[in-house]
């Protein structure tokens, strides 16, 4: 069996990387006397983003349950405090604190409710099934007059846009990863 080449090697490691480039990131600088409360309601936050939290000597950076949330507990699921830590967000609700004096009860903590990879933020509103009208015949096109192009529906969602650019990407890896393989 033939080693691959060094090019398609590095083909086929850019190609499983590229749907990492997807992923969003957002920053979000971490001091005391901020309210994070409406911190994420502007944001479509979905599974594999990530969130930079920036912040000084003084802070760190907590991973919690909703219970340590609540009351500002020292139990934590993961720990950071390099003044510059990029957490990844997986599904559900994520709950950060700064365990560090009373910093978590004067405000210093934030929850922020993370989509499924692919799954809309909001749920759409079912549509209200309606009488079908008679189609119109069609018209016939003038000579020397372009044709209409269909236009893309509208209310395409971001995170069902980036969703399938991920199946795409993904699968478009995986159909050419094997044939530079082949051909290496």
């Amino acid at each position: 069996m033939a080693t691959p080449s060094a090019a398609t090697t590095a083909l086929m490691v850019l190609l499983l990387v590229v749907p990492a480039a997807f992923a969003a990131d957002y920053p979000i600088t971490w001091s005391q006397g901020t309210s994070y409360d409406d911190w994420g309601s502007d944001k479509t936050l979905v599974a594999g983003d990530t969130i930079t939290f920036t912040y000084g000597p003084t802070h760190s950076v907590n991973v919690v349950d909703k219970g340590a949330y609540d009351n500002c507990g020292s139990d934590s699921k993961k720990s950071y405090n390099d003044g510059s830590s990029k957490v990844p967000l997986v599904a559900g609700t994520m709950y950060f604190i700064c365990p560090q004096g009373n910093h978590c009860a004067t405000g210093m903590k934030l929850s922020v409710k993370v989509s499924a990879a692919g799954t809309p933020t909001t749920p759409a509103t079912p549509a209200t099934p309606a009488t079908p009208a008679t189609p119109a015949t069609p018209a016939t096109p003038t000579p020397g007059t372009p044709a209409t192009k269909p236009t893309a529906p509208s209310g395409t969602n971001a995170a069902t846009s980036s969703y399938n650019m991920n199946v795409i990407v993904i699968g478009g890896s995986l159909l050419l990863a094997p044939l530079f393989a082949f051909l290496g």
